[in-house]
């Protein structure tokens, strides 16, 4: 439970850090304070972070003698009539005697997951019998930072159950670990565990996308956790469209990888490649990169659109001391015969191709096609050569940051003007320097598709030369020459 009170002294000399280059930042030294909303949205977003899998979080946000009472799920925010705490009393310590007797899940935390409040450890999801080890504390936890959305949590996990399993001989990452991945999809969305069941018949029918997708150990749906539950109790949603919207919690475990941004050179862009389109080769500095199989494309082909292609989704592992592509996270996915459901807008904001971003894309009037993802493809391959070096990302002077921080119209408009000149004001980092010139080849490609006249449609296969096919040959062409 959080309490805000619209008054500038709120925070007056508490020090809180923050993130990014201004760890030694205060409260004391910021100008303005943010609105009320704005930091009982903070607050919010920071009690939902601090706990996994946390179904709601209730705040207050108080003025002058007047509080309103908040509840934050992943589906939205329920406002509640503000109560008068002086001229009502009475109703106002009734509210605060029914609180004082809430329980430990009335709070909106999560038994299972932890059972307490800092919980890292065994746990066992009683429903389908499943020993979870949790590592909740590791470094390598990813943890959204918001409000609403699918608020994902990825970490580490162990199962005696789970290892005990026999595994499908089609998945060729051999590592015996595992991660769980904590979200909150859309009810009416496709659920990736379904995306993934038609990724892997493709996947048998074709020998060459093996190895390139992800291994799904298990997966479990907490029924009893859908954000339609409260909205039909209070009459804010009727039970014919009580899932429209709503969200539920789902974990996923799957067989470990690696991120792409940790590889450097010739190793990046193999891997980076094999993503695309080409299952697996022999990489030496004299082998070719052309060897023909089947990645993103073909799961294109084969009815299944991936719809968030970023960095964080592109991961490989080790086979035989070569390093594998991957492509991660289908639960933005859908399937080419259905369309996307739900009312989510599908792609991460830096990576998702200009065109998607505009205001008639961002209201559901653009088509997704396969030069959009293409498009998203060279958007993290130029991504990684400027912010990364080494595997890490760079501690300063990051470009591209703002993209980060703005909304999708502004960074449709910021990635506009870096197709049109900013992409020749930026140089890679040293260990990207020999992929640049690929860059620079598929930009030529996205340049000539946005024109004066506006945006021009390509086919799959069109879109699929012009963007990635042809700059690859000629990057490949010219990396034999100078070998």
């Amino acid at each position: 439970m959080s309490v805000v009170r619209p008054s500038s002294q709120l925070s007056r000399g508490v020090k809180r850090k923050r993130g990014g280059n201004n760890e030694d930042r205060t409260e004391e030294d910021d100008p303005a304070k943010p609105p009320p909303i704005v930091q009982n949205g903070l607050y919010v977003a920071e009690m939902f972070a601090a706990h996994i899998a946390r179904q709601h979080v209730i705040s207050f946000i108080v003025n002058n003698d007047y509080i309103y009472i908040w509840f934050c799920d992943r589906e939205t925010t329920i406002q509640g009539a503000a109560i008068n705490f002086v001229q009502d009393l009475p109703r106002w310590l009734v509210l605060l005697f029914i609180m004082q007797r809430m329980g430990y899940e009335q709070w909106g935390l999560n038994r299972v997951f932890e059972p307490e409040p800092g919980f890292s450890g065994k746990v066992m999801v009683e429903d389908a019998q499943i020993d979870l080890d949790l590592d909740v504390k590791s470094k390598e936890r990813v943890t959204h930072f918001g409000i609403r959305g699918r608020a994902t949590t990825v970490f580490p996990v162990k199962s005696e159950a789970l290892s005990d399993r026999q595994r499908d001989a089609c998945f060729l990452n051999d590592s015996p670990e595992l991660v769980a991945k904590l979200y909150w999809p859309e009810e009416t969305r496709q659920s990736e565990p379904d995306i993934l069941k038609e990724v892997y018949k493709i996947a048998q029918r074709d020998p060459d996308v093996r190895g390139h997708v992800p291994e799904l150990v298990w997966f479990h749906k907490f029924e009893e956790t859908s954000t339609s539950k409260i909205r039909v109790a209070l009459g804010l949603k009727d039970a014919e469209r009580a899932e429209q919207g709503s969200r539920v919690l789902y974990i996923i475990v799957f067989r470990k990888l690696i991120p792409i941004t940790t590889l450097s050179g010739e190793e990046f862009i193999a891997a980076w490649w094999q993503v695309v389109k080409c299952k697996f080769f022999p990489f030496s500095c004299s082998s070719s990169f052309i060897h023909y199989s089947i990645g993103h494309r073909a799961l294109w082909k084969g009815g299944v659109l991936h719809r968030d292609v970023s960095p964080s989704n592109l991961m490989v592992y080790r086979l035989r001391g070569q390093f594998i592509g991957v492509l991660n996270d289908y639960d933005l996915s859908s399937f080419k015969r259905d369309g996307p459901r739900g009312l989510e807008r599908t792609g991460t904001v830096p990576f998702m191709a200009v065109e998607l971003l505009s205001p008639d894309a961002m209201a559901g009037k653009v088509e997704h096609m396969y030069a959009h993802d293409a498009e998203s493809l060279i958007w993290v391959l130029t991504w990684v050569c400027l912010r990364y070096e080494g595997g890490h990302l760079l501690s300063k002077n990051r470009p591209l940051e703002e993209w980060l921080k703005v909304d999708a119209r502004t960074c449709g408009n910021e990635k506009a003007g870096f197709v049109l000149t900013g992409i020749r004001s930026v140089r890679p980092s040293g260990p990207h320097a020999e992929s640049w010139d690929l860059v620079q080849k598929c930009f030529d490609g996205i340049h000539s598709i946005y024109l004066p006249s506006g945006y021009c449609k390509l086919s799959d296969e069109s879109a699929f030369q012009l963007l990635l096919e042809g700059p690859m040959l000629e990057h490949e062409s010219r990396r034999r020459t100078y070998s």
